[in-house]
């Protein structure tokens, strides 16, 4: 790891075990994607480790992951160059090709210089690299006809705002723009379509650059996109260019000649995750709420009659069965695990099979948006993923569908071999046990989740306890409720939770007793379970935090007193909530966290959209703005105060920085408790830099040590590129 990126000398254990966990999952390499050639005989992998993201080859049998020398069999099959040295540029978005000898990738630029990225060309056999195009914008998705001769592109321009999900930073080609420039319709997303060199076609045919064309539809921005080969398209579009039109969107099909477009389903909720089937009959999409996992929605595009498969509601995922194109498959979370499933294309036709459950397990199976995913071979016999579970680091997957062994996943990959054995720098995290565990709110709604701790390990005391005096038992501990994003989204069985600045397995291995709550609004649980806290934010919500602090206190688990709240995003905003308007934690840290809802409405990139969609309220309205402000942190009665730590991105679109300083001026001002802001540079809603990940998990380890467990922590070693610092005010420390 750099040296910038080196954590802050700890002088006790317990800092030291959470720098020390979170230093070594910052520096696997992880694997994102994984697909699997037409014949089923190769798995282009796409992974990212410190500082780069590659493509690497490996065989489908699994003979690159076996034996002891296994890491270093599985080395990365890189590409060459025309000097024939290995190219060390970034690559994503593997496609083959049907001769399953070439794919296709996106290339560059070098996270250290400006310029476009390129379409690249590169034969698998002789290692060599082509540049077919320089494509003018960020390429968000690539798409083949089936035949291998066409290409669509799906590309963000320069300057195009992104969601939560993809960092909330703008789209740069170069230098940041000085001024930086806003117009109405200014950074779209749109489609270039182009033909590739057709093989056989001659050497000088085949050496002939790829001409992109503009095929999007007019004044439109497009968001998702399915194709198979052919002038239609099927896409979710709106008018709106920034991300808040995401949550507008509609169905549609576009006609690559000329642009034009025909609606062909207009939804409730959101959409994502467009597809065809084989024989260009139907459009399937998936539609739900906000992040979206949802279910399936079928278009005939012949009649536009709409019908929706019965069968589960966390889909994420879905394509033509190629074995059988009356079916779909389907891929999507089940509680804090993931399924795949088979449905009827045509429920209502005779003889339609009912939904069949292939496989599921409480393991995580994913794809390159971290949502489950898989890619098949040409004949559907065989497919790829990415898979992981608690003890088990990601790693590509292999499996049949059919026969004796179906569904039956097997690693291809044998990637941080010392994390999959529990050794060196990640015994710590293998000292770690991952439980599922459930609980009944205030209502009757059951709730589910899961439960981090180190039974091993002894829980983390203030110093000026060192016996442990005072503990309601000698088994609880402390205990950190971590509240992730969305809320649309979800905690599942993965090697290690990554959201919250990865702090949960961090806090479980120093100790603590972590729970991953999926409160009302999370994926995995059904629509119902998701959309119960729309028009609710901060209410059922908050009741299922405060009633699962109570069940594991009262078990006895948790010890009383020493509890404290961490969210990001959404999460962040509920953490706030609770710091707020109750007195039931010692500690809260807010992470890029909205705060005052009707300022969100006019500064976010969302704004106009998500408030829409969870109906927080309406700021066109009196009533609404009225909602809006009930609703914010910001604008809460003063309690008895929560010492509050808040952990922002200056760079942040989705939840502006801003947010923070206001919540930060608003507790100050009331100085009823401890407040600090720490601004990061350069980061937006998800931090990045290793040195930031570090520092923010430093300095919230040091805020519930000093809190919660009433210890005075050791101040973090001042580094070169220190965030910027808002410390509480000398009246309030008095």
């Amino acid at each position: 790891m750099p040296r910038s990126a080196r954590p802050p000398a700890a002088r006790d254990t317990q800092a030291a075990t959470l720098l020390r966990v979170r230093q070594a999952v910052l520096g696997m390499t992880r694997p994102l994607e994984a697909r699997i050639s037409p014949d089923g005989c190769t798995v282009a992998v796409t992974v990212s480790g410190p500082g780069h993201t590659g493509v690497l080859l490996v065989p489908a049998d699994g003979s690159a992951a076996r034996g002891p020398n296994a890491a270093r069999e599985a080395a990365p099959v890189v590409p060459h160059g025309p000097d024939g040295s290995p190219d060390p540029a970034p690559r994503h978005s593997p496609r083959w090709l049907p001769d399953s000898r070439t794919l296709l990738l996106i290339t560059g630029p070098r996270p250290d210089a400006a310029g476009r990225p390129e379409l690249t060309a590169w034969d698998t056999r002789t290692g060599r690299l082509r540049t077919l195009v320089s494509v003018p914008g960020d390429v968000e998705d690539l798409l083949l006809s089936d035949d291998g001769t066409e290409v669509l592109l799906l590309v963000a321009e320069e300057g195009a705002e992104r969601d939560g999900m993809h960092l909330g930073l703008p789209v740069r080609l170069g230098p940041r723009p000085h001024p930086e420039s806003f117009r109405p319709g200014h950074g779209r997303r749109r489609l270039l379509h182009g033909a590739l060199p057709r093989p056989g076609a001659g050497a000088r045919a085949a050496t002939a650059p790829v001409r992109l064309r503009d095929a999007s539809p007019r004044g439109l921005t497009v968001w998702n996109a399915a194709w198979r080969g052919g002038a239609t398209v099927v896409a979710t579009v709106s008018a709106e260019s920034l991300p808040a039109g995401y949550y507008h969107a509609r169905l549609v099909s576009v006609d690559l000649a000329d642009g034009t477009t025909r609606t062909l389903h207009t939804p409730a909720g959101q959409l994502a995750a467009p597809a065809l089937t084989a024989d260009g009959r139907h459009a399937a999409v998936v539609e739900g709420i906000s992040i979206v996992a949802g279910r399936p929605v079928l278009v005939d595009l012949a009649d536009g009659t709409v019908t929706v498969p019965t069968g589960p509601e966390d889909t994420t995922w879905l394509v033509a069965d190629p074995r059988d194109p009356r079916r779909l498959l389907l891929a999507g979370w089940a509680g804090t695990g993931s399924r795949i499933t088979g449905a009827p294309v045509d429920p209502g036709a005779p003889g339609a099979a009912a939904p069949t459950v292939h496989w599921q397990d409480e393991a995580v199976l994913s794809g390159p948006a971290a949502q489950p995913a898989l890619t098949l071979s040409a004949d559907g016999a065989s497919a790829a993923a990415v898979l992981e579970a608690p003890g088990r680091p990601p790693q590509a997957v292999v499996a049949p569908t059919a026969g004796p062994g179906a569904w039956s996943w097997r690693p291809v990959t044998a990637l941080n071999p010392a994390a999959a054995r529990g050794s060196g720098d990640f015994a710590d995290l293998a000292r770690v046990r991952t439980r599922r565990t459930s609980w009944t709110s205030a209502d009757g709604r059951r709730l589910h989740g899961l439960l981090l701790d180190a039974p091993a390990v002894r829980a983390p005391r203030a110093d000026r306890d060192p016996a442990g005096a005072g503990r309601a038992a000698s088994t609880a501990r402390p205990l950190a409720v971590l509240v992730h994003g969305g809320p649309s989204w979800l905690w599942s069985a993965g090697y290690a939770p990554d959201d919250v600045l990865g702090m949960a397995p961090a806090l479980a291995a120093a100790g603590w007793l972590v729970l991953l709550p999926n409160l009302r609004g999370s994926s995995g649980y059904g629509l119902d379970h998701a959309h119960a806290v729309v028009g609710d934010f901060g209410g059922g919500d908050l009741a299922d935090l405060l009633t699962a602090v109570t069940a594991l206190t009262s078990a006895g688990e948790a010890a009383p007193e020493q509890t404290a709240v961490l969210g990001h995003s959404y999460g962040g905003y509920l953490a706030a909530v609770a710091a707020t308007r109750t007195s039931a934690f010692r500690a809260a840290v807010v992470i890029s966290a909205p705060t005052d809802w009707l300022s969100f409405v006019h500064t976010s990139v969302i704004g106009g959209g998500y408030e829409s969609a969870y109906r927080i309220g309406d700021a066109r309205t009196a009533a609404g703005r009225a909602a809006l402000i009930d609703r914010s942190p910001v604008f809460a009665v003063p309690g008895p105060g929560t010492p509050v730590l808040l952990l922002h991105g200056e760079q942040d679109r989705v939840t502006p920085v801003a947010q923070a300083h206001e919540l930060y001026r608003a507790l100050a001002c009331r100085a009823a408790a401890p407040v600090e802001l720490h601004v990061y540079p350069d980061e937006g809603h998800e931090f990045t830099e290793p040195a930031h990940l570090l520092d923010a998990a430093g300095r919230a380890d040091a805020w519930l040590t000093r809190h919660v467990l009433g210890a005075v922590a050791p101040a973090a070693a001042p580094t070169p590129d220190r965030p910027a610092d808002h410390g509480t005010p000398r009246r309030q420390a008095t």
